[in-house]
């Protein structure tokens, strides 16, 4: 069964607790908690008690401000510690699944070579990373990223793929982020083909031809119905990234969604 849950948005003016109420009047599953939300050591006791009243699960999204494709080596260690920092929550919250971003190369270095070390520090760093989330049976899924500004991420493509399974190996699970590789205007049968035999989840929004993503469903280029279509059958989880209370209503009011949150499904 489906899993439909919505990230926690950064600039959300509201409390914790009433976006938590929010999401309880959609039926939805659970909150993806991430970048600022993240709760502090001293605050974890009162995020799980409102996780527990409103009748939620957690999923974690691990700060992206740690490039763990960084060369300078005292940065990336730094970095990796940051992202052990961010799961050390999953614990308490009782996370199942938590997003990774793979880092990145600015794009004032990118070379062939700059390319291959970048990849084999985000190996080594997951390595470290993935063997800790085990101790917590907690699944690490790696999101594709959209390259703008300065940074070249490395997990954007197919041949992305082929690299990062290379040098991690094959067991390594995606979160396939639909907006990000719209505005690539790369081919979602392509890279679903490609990954979906190790796709553990989906963060959902729109994109349009002006670059700009994170849209209500339904309101950009996003093939809806083609989208579903593929991911009929699957045991996924379905995170809707939107940026406003009423876009995430209006995502789960006119996409297919609607019908996964129904009461009668969840029976």
């Amino acid at each position: 069964m489906k899993k439909i849950g919505v990230a926690l948005y950064n600039n959300f003016q509201g409390s914790q607790e009433s976006f938590f109420n929010f999401l309880h009047k959609l039926n939805v599953d659970y909150v993806e908690i991430g970048k600022e939300w993240i709760p502090e050591r001293d605050n974890i006791g009162q995020t799980r008690d409102l996780l527990d009243i409103y009748d939620l699960k957690a999923s974690l999204h691990i700060s992206p401000q740690y490039n763990l494709a960084e060369f300078d080596e005292k940065k990336w260690k730094r970095n990796i510690l940051g992202v052990l920092g961010d799961l050390g929550i999953s614990y308490d919250l009782q996370v199942e699944n938590a997003v990774l971003h793979c880092g990145w190369v600015n794009r004032d270095d990118i070379t062939p070579t700059a390319m291959d070390e970048g990849f084999e520090r985000f190996a080594e760093a997951y390595h470290l990373i993935n063997d800790y989330a085990k101790d917590f049976c907690l699944n690490i899924g790696l999101e594709n990223q959209c390259t703008n500004g300065y940074k070249y991420y490395l997990f954007q493509d197919t041949d992305n793929v082929n690299k990062l399974e290379e040098l991690v190996g094959k067991d390594i699970s995606y979160i396939l982020d639909v907006g990000h590789l719209g505005r690539l205007g790369l081919p979602l049968n392509q890279m679903m083909e490609r990954i979906e035999d190790k796709l553990i989840g989906i963060h959902l929004h729109d994109y349009d031809d002006f670059g700009r993503d994170h849209l209500p469903v339904g309101m950009g280029n996003l093939k809806v119905n083609e989208l579903f279509t593929m991911l009929k059958g699957k045991d996924l989880f379905i995170t809707i990234e939107n940026r406003s209370v009423n876009h995430i209503k209006y995502t789960l009011l006119h996409s297919p969604l609607t019908v996964l949150c129904h009461p009668a499904y969840k029976a």
